[in-house]
């Protein structure tokens, strides 16, 4: 159980690395291996200072066995993971590394953004962020670059600020 925002990474042979997932507080992480029995090989980052609650594999196997309602619950969560991962390799196939960089920013926006802020603004590594989108982190600059000029988004103190979502989400469709 995800007490803050957490990203995990998984990486390749040659040590490239891959965002596979974005998580923040009150999320599950590390139920699959669970399930399939085998350890946790992904790698866990915290994005700012967090706190987890670890839930003991036989408790868990009881939780499971025992409460119908926490079976279900980790139904729809493994449905969702599917999903989420069904949608992630299309875009990696498909999109263009425009594309890719403001599903990145939008996804980054829809999960982190606090409700109080008019405009959403996330402090994330260059390389975080080409991980996320799945290209070189030089890339990814010379698409924020562009970003900028094109007064979609606007990097302050190294926070990226969205200042043109729709833009952004018209990118996608």
């Amino acid at each position: 159980l995800v007490g803050s925002e957490m990203c995990i990474r998984d990486s390749n042979d040659d040590g490239k690395e891959l965002t596979i997932g974005l998580y923040n507080q009150g999320d599950f992480l590390g139920y699959i291996p669970l399930l399939e029995n085998e350890p946790y090989k992904e790698t866990a980052e915290a994005m700012e200072d967090s706190e987890l609650a670890i839930i003991p594999r036989t408790d868990f196997e009881e939780l499971l066995g025992n409460n119908r309602d926490v079976a279900q619950k980790i139904i729809r969560l493994l449905a969702n993971n599917i999903t989420e991962k069904e949608h992630q390799l299309l875009g990696l196939a498909y999109n263009s590394l425009r594309k890719r960089v403001a599903e990145a920013l939008l996804t980054l926006m829809k999960k982190y953004r606090n409700s109080d802020a008019e405009k959403f603004s996330i402090h994330i590594s260059r390389e975080d962020l080409a991980n996320i989108a799945a290209t070189a982190t030089e890339s990814l600059i010379r698409t924020l670059s562009d970003f900028r000029s094109e007064k979609l988004i606007e990097i302050k103190d190294g926070n990226i600020v969205i200042l043109n979502e729709k833009k952004l989400q018209d990118m996608l469709n």
